[in-house]
């Protein structure tokens, strides 16, 4: 028996690769002779960062980095620091020569020491955890229409992605910026920080403008010495991307973040200036929806039929996420008393956060790391750092959100005295990206029909009577009967997915 099959293409994400390693991380650092000599550590820390992403068939290949910025303090209680650059290059392979795949890479330093060799040499141990996630559009198919061989579908309308693209992009911005005239020039500097505060998009047939602006803050000695200063500006960014097929019909989820910060000053400027290289990755997730009824279930009216099932989990339009959130620490002198604050600070511990399900609904959970620094009652410099973890509840209902993106990056600061030797505090904390759910659904790919198992039928009669219960199927009742399910609705005006009350159905037997 020939039956004639209609078929809908859809795509479902597959997991290439989900794995987590470790880089060690090893420095062994003299100070240039116009450092000061170290006296004492004040504060390590390793800023980890992937880049130059190229894949060749099914191996992937990535530069990882890492910013290694010691701040310390001489015998006379000047604070200075010095930073290296590292480079690695690290591969992967995937096992499959994905097309476009979308690549995740989220390092995150999870240990570092700093010994002091001597007082012009440094030694920096360290590890990098690197979780590395690559997914791929795996192509499904589903049958929506079947003729011939009495075959009934029982469908389902679904919305499904039909296309998805996903692309990343680093633009470096590199920009000369004045310093107001009430701040002295910069001399060393202690920290640079920078966030993403807006990134929109606009799609003009096939290219992705995406555009936005980070506010920068640097933390710094004044040349010549004397005590801390901060500034702060915004720099501008833009980025044009070809993205084949891309328009209106998509949507389309921008995101950018910054992965390094680079401050140095413009020596014999006038006025004082200094150069800031910004560096941003943008990601795009781009998803064209289409919807159309899918088989679910299958039985002939003549023969035994069996259905090869496809089950996989379809993505649901993607929730975009602007949170914000304030997360707490409480940081602790142990050898005195704190005199006076001398600055307060945070960054993210990693730069993604995780999706997990709590009290019935989805939260969004990572941590930040504060530091402090701080004078003690002698006058020295101190540093205090503590890890503030947080959990943030959403407002919509827990589910599974495999290809979920959610950022963190630290907004203001703000530090209360609450004893001579404990400070609280409390940082801004922005959480952007989006949340795609995936619902588990199983569809018929195929039907075939054994001609050898005919359904045993009385040729006798045109029509059964069935006395249908209240809340029972029609499809229900057409399988169970061996009928058309056509013909039962027609037959008995049938309105509705289920009956509304106890009934005499006639059943039409062809």
């Amino acid at each position: 028996m020939e039956i004639k099959l209609t078929r809908e293409n859809f795509t479902v994400q597959r997991v290439l690769l989900d794995t987590v390693s470790e880089q060690s991380v090893e420095l062994d650092y003299v100070l240039p002779d116009y450092c000061p000599e170290i006296f004492k550590v004040l504060s390590c820390r390793i800023y980890p960062s992937a880049a130059k992403k190229t894949q060749n068939g099914s191996k992937l290949s990535y530069e990882l980095t890492a910013l290694v910025r010691v701040v310390y303090a001489s015998e006379s209680g000047e604070i200075s620091a010095v930073e290296q650059v590292l480079s690695y290059d690290r591969s992967a392979d995937l096992g499959y020569p994905a097309k476009q795949p979308a690549i995740y890479i989220e390092p995150e330093t999870c240990s570092k020491s700093c010994r002091v060799v001597n007082k012009r040499r440094i030694d920096v141990r360290g590890v990098i955890s690197v979780r590395l996630r690559v997914m791929c559009d795996e192509p499904k198919q589903a049958v929506t229409m079947a003729a011939g061989g009495g075959i009934q579908l029982r469908k389902t309308l679904v919305t499904y992605p039909s296309k998805r693209v996903f692309i990343t992009k680093r633009v470096t911005v590199i920009d000369e910026v004045e310093i107001i005239e009430t701040k002295p020039p910069v001399g060393v500097v202690l920290r640079a920080d920078a966030a993403v505060t807006s990134a929109e998009k606009k799609i003009l047939s096939g290219k992705l403008l995406t555009k936005g602006e980070a506010a920068v803050n640097v933390i710094y000695i004044p040349e010549g010495g004397g005590e801390i200063e901060r500034i702060s500006f915004d720099l501008p960014f833009s980025q044009v991307s070809d993205v084949e097929g891309l328009d209106e019909r998509f949507d389309v989820y921008v995101d950018a973040t910054v992965c390094s910060c680079a401050i140095r000053p413009v020596p014999k400027s006038e006025p004082a200036k200094i150069e800031c290289e910004l560096g941003v990755e943008i990601s795009c997730l781009a998803l064209k929806f289409e919807s159309a009824n899918l088989a679910d279930d299958v039985f002939s009216t003549e023969y035994a039929a069996e259905a090869e099932l496809c089950e996989c989990a379809i993505e649901c339009v993607p929730t975009t996420v602007n949170e914000a959130h304030k997360a707490k620490a409480t940081l602790t002198y142990s050898e005195g008393e704190i005199r006076n604050v001398l600055f307060a600070c945070a960054e993210p511990a990693g730069a993604a956060a995780v999706i997990k399900k709590s009290n019935g609904k989805s939260a969004i959970s990572g941590k930040a790391v504060v530091t402090v620094f701080a004078k003690n009652e002698s006058g020295k410099p101190v540093c205090l750092e503590a890890e503030a973890a947080f959990e943030h509840e959403l407002d919509d209902p827990a589910c599974d959100c495999p290809g979920s993106d959610i950022r963190i990056s630290v907004g203001s600061t703000a530090y209360n005295l609450v004893s001579s030797n404990a400070i609280e505090v409390t940082v801004d904390l922005k959480l952007r990206g989006y949340i795609c759910e995936a619902k588990p659904k199983s569809f018929i790919g195929d039907i075939r029909l054994d001609e050898t198992k005919p359904v045993e039928r009385d040729r006798d009669c045109s029509l059964k009577l069935y006395y249908a219960e209240r809340g029972e199927k029609p499809w229900e009742i057409a399988k169970r009967c061996r009928a058309s399910l056509s013909a039962i609705i027609e037959e008995n005006d049938i309105d509705g997915e289920a009956v509304e009350s106890g009934c005499m159905l006639l059943i039409p037997i062809e």
